[in-house]
């Protein structure tokens, strides 16, 4: 049941309020305009099927990462079980750029990052399934020769470019996956 004229996002459920399962409208919006240009339009049934995607992709990568978390009797998700999460359901070419974002994430942050059971964050165990797939997984760009697709962050070729614009550019190489090569 619907509220007169109000949007899809206040319907009611058997387990609660829809808007409560979905991610705000005004985030998601704001995401959508942030990648678009400037001068195009948004229909409103287009910002609530992305609402709708968003949402369920949080819900299906979320639901994977506790479910391990129970399995190992913890109670907290770290980024490493989101992580482990979105590569066991295949999102493979998503795990590199979010491991050096997270990264610089943590080292902008400062601090120590260690959760309530005292589990470091990082480095990953060898006994992690994430940090043994990672390791023997091909480049995402191998596959497609090299062509970025748009929105995807190679730190190499960040480099490259610092390097082009600046005689005195001192960036040193970074692999995201260097704690794990041990």
């Amino acid at each position: 049941m619907e509220s007169g004229g109000a949007s899809s996002s206040t319907t009611v459920s058997g387990s609660g309020r829809e808007q409560d399962r979905l991610m705000p409208i005004a985030n998601v919006i704001r995401m959508m305009r942030k990648v678009l240009p400037a001068h195009v339009k948004i229909a409103d049934d287009a910002k609530d099927t992305i609402q709708e995607c968003v949402s369920e992709f949080i819900s299906f990568v979320t639901s994977e990462a506790n479910d391990r978390c129970q399995r190992e009797q913890r109670r907290t998700i770290t980024a490493e079980d989101i992580m482990w999460a979105m590569l066991k359901l295949g999102f493979d070419d998503y795990i590199e750029p979010l491991s050096l974002y997270l990264q610089r994430f943590r080292e902008l942050e400062g601090g120590d990052h260690r959760c309530s059971s005292k589990r470091e964050f990082l480095p990953l165990t060898k006994k992690d399934p994430f940090a043994i797939m990672s390791s023997m997984r091909p480049s995402p760009l191998s596959s497609i020769g090299g062509i970025h697709p748009k929105g995807f962050y190679d730190a190499q070729l960040y480099d490259d470019y610092e390097h082009m614009n600046s005689a005195t550019s001192t960036t040193l190489p970074f692999d995201p996956f260097n704690q794990q090569k041990m």
